[in-house]
C-alpha cells in the first residue's frame, strides 16, 4: 500500500499543533542564579556601614553590588563608619567628599571574584584582585593577615550574594611605581640605565615582580673587577646578550618581601642560569648567595614598601649567573 502525503496539509497541521503548545510566558532559566541577598542590601543592613554605602551610591558604584544573575560574584571589604571617621581625622580631611580619588579608593575595596574568610586563611593566598584594576597584597606575619603591610582587622563577615567583610581601616591603592622609585634613588641610576638600555621597561610595570637592584657602587666594583671603565666598555667586554642575562638574573617573577621568605629559600629569576640565588637569614641581616655552589653572597637592604607592581630591594654586589661555557 502506498501512502501519498499531502505536504501542504501536513505543514498546516504541524503549525497548528505546535502553536497550541507555545507558552507565551516561557523564560530560559538563568544558570547559577542566586536567591541570596544582594550585597547592596547586605551592606544596608549593617548600621556601621552607613557612610560607606552613602559614598558608594554617590560615586556611582552601587551597580557593582546589585547583580543577582551569578552566584557569589563579589566580595566587599567595607570600612566601618568609625574607620572612615578615623581616616578623615588622621589625614586632616573635613569630610569624605573631600577625599582625593574617592571613587578609586572605594573601588579598591570591592573584590572580584568573591573572597571568603576561609580563602583568606589559605597559606598560598597572596593577592586580592579588585575592580579598581589594582590588587591588594596579602602579607602574612605569623598568624595575622596584613593588607599591603597595613594592619587591617576584619571585625566580622556577612554573607549574601558574595561576602561583606567589615574592616577597621581604609585601604589605599598604591601610588608609587617602581620606575618612580628607581628614579628617586640616586644610587640605583646605573641599574635603571641598564633596564632602559636593554628595553626591559615593561618589567617595571608588570604585576608580581621583585627586583634585587645592585647599587651604583656594586656596578663600579664589577667594572673594576673586569678591568673596564664604563658601561659601554662592559657591553663590549661581555656582549649585550650576556648583559641581558645578568640583569634578568636580578628580576624575580614573584613577590619577595621579609614576611614571606625563609632561610635557604631558592629564588627563580627570569634568567636562572645553572645556579639559583638563595636567601640566607642570619643575625647580621639578610643576604643572597649566588655563583658556583652558592659560594658568593651579597647583602640585601630590605625594602618592604609595596609599589604598584611589586618590590625593590637593594643589594651591594652584582650577581653574575653561572652559565654553561660554549665549546
Amino acid at each position: 500500500m502506498k501512502f501519498i502525503y499531502n505536504i501542504p496539509y501536513l505543514m498546516a497541521f504541524s503549525a497548528l499543533l505546535f502553536t497550541g503548545c507555545v507558552d507565551e510566558n516561557f523564560e530560559e532559566p538563568v544558570t547559577g542564579r542566586s536567591e541570596r541577598t544582594i550585597l547592596s542590601n547586605v551592606i544596608a543592613q549593617q548600621s556601621e556601614l552607613s557612610i560607606f554605602l552613602q559614598l558608594v551610591e554617590a560615586e556611582g558604584l552601587l551597580g557593582e553590588l546589585v547583580g543577582t544573575q551569578t552566584q557569589e560574584q563579589r566580595a566587599v571589604f567595607a570600612p566601618t563608619d568609625q574607620a572612615i571617621m578615623n581616616f578623615l581625622t588622621e589625614n586632616n580631611i573635613n569630610s569624605a567628599d573631600d577625599i582625593q580619588g574617592l571613587r578609586d579608593i572605594l573601588a579598591y575595596h570591592i573584590a572580584n571574584p568573591n573572597i571568603t574568610q576561609s580563602t583568606l586563611n589559605q597559606n598560598n593566598f597572596n593577592f586580592i584582585q579588585t575592580i579598581g584594576n589594582q590588587h591588594i597584597f596579602i602579607n602574612r606575619a605569623g598568624e595575622s593577615l596584613r593588607f599591603n603591610n597595613q594592619d587591617v582587622n576584619i571585625e566580622r563577615s556577612e554573607t549574601g550574594n558574595g561576602t561583606v567583610h567589615l574592616i577597621d581601616q581604609v585601604i589605599l591603592p598604591r601610588q608609587t611605581t617602581i620606575r618612580r622609585y628607581l628614579e628617586s634613588e640616586e644610587d640605583l641610576s646605573i641599574f635603571l640605565e641598564l633596564v632602559d638600555l636593554l628595553e626591559l621597561q615593561t618589567q617595571l610595570n608588570t604585576d608580581y615582580r621583585t627586583f634585587f637592584a645592585p647599587t651604583n657602587l656594586a656596578f663600579t666594583n664589577l667594572l673594576n673587577e673586569l678591568g673596564v671603565q664604563s658601561l659601554d666598555e662592559l657591553i663590549e667586554e661581555v656582549g649585550e646578550e650576556l648583559l641581558m642575562e645578568i640583569v634578568q638574573h636580578h628580576i624575580i617573577n614573584n613577590v619577595v618581601y621579609s614576611a614571606n621568605v625563609n632561610n635557604g629559600q631558592a629564588l627563580t629569576p627570569q634568567f636562572q642560569g645553572e645556579v639559583r640565588p638563595r636567601v640566607s637569614i642570619a643575625d647580621d641581616g639578610v643576604s643572597l648567595t649566588f655563583g658556583e655552589e652558592n659560594s658568593q653572597s651579597t647583602a640585601v637592604i630590605i625594602n618592604d614598601e609595596i609599589f604598584r607592581s611589586g618590590f625593590v630591594h637593594k643589594i651591594d654586589r652584582v650577581m653574575l649567573p653561572v652559565v654553561e661555557e660554549e665549546e
